[in-house]
């Protein structure tokens, strides 16, 4: 980025995460840009597979930073990266979003299928494969949906997984290996 300076690392810690939840916590003005700028994409896209719409999807990640703002001196960094952090507070405002909308008794979401309706690129690659994968993956439970979602889109390890969902990694891979095998089954001819 230009004319911004890289996030100095504390003292005796080499962790970017360290130093990012550091800037955080001060307030510094590049940090919070350079959170957005690595981690909006990510929290679009997981607010996209679970609500399957694109305009919630945008709240769902507009209100994750706008929490995740407020929530900043709450936050201790204690080996967890800050993307997990910010994770969750998507998660959060995706359960409560979903929450609203089932005692809004809405008919179900499905995926936005109007010409011209903004979807984040990724996802409108190979828009019929993915279509067909997602419509798969709503059928799935939601801690199925879940887990795939932050192991196989989000590509983060187990152990992070778990310490978001607050499981043991065990149970995280047989979530994991669960929602393949039923997955497989659906999208078979």
């Amino acid at each position: 980025m230009m004319g911004q300076q890289a996030i100095p690392a504390p003292r005796g810690q080499s962790h970017d995460d360290a130093a990012l939840a550091q800037a955080l916590a001060e307030r510094n003005p590049d940090a919070w840009r350079q959170l957005f700028e690595e981690q909006y994409d990510r929290v679009y896209r997981y607010a996209w597979l679970r609500t399957r719409n694109a305009a919630d999807a945008e709240d769902v990640a507009a209100a994750a930073f706008a929490e995740a703002a407020r929530g900043i001196d709450s936050f201790r960094y204690r080996g967890t990266p800050v993307a997990a952090w910010l994770l969750r507070i998507a998660h959060n405002e995706t359960v409560d979003l979903l929450k609203k909308r089932a005692r809004q008794r809405t008919a179900p979401m499905i995926a936005d299928d109007a010409p011209g309706a903004p979807v984040a690129p990724e996802i409108a690659r190979d828009s019929d494969e993915w279509r067909d994968v997602a419509n798969a993956m709503g059928s799935l439970k939601p801690e199925q949906r879940e887990v795939l979602q932050l192991r196989l889109v989000e590509g983060r390890p187990v152990r992070e997984v778990a310490g978001l969902l607050g499981k043991t990694e065990a149970a995280v891979k047989v979530t994991q290996m669960r929602a393949l095998q039923a997955l497989r089954k659906k999208l078979a001819p």
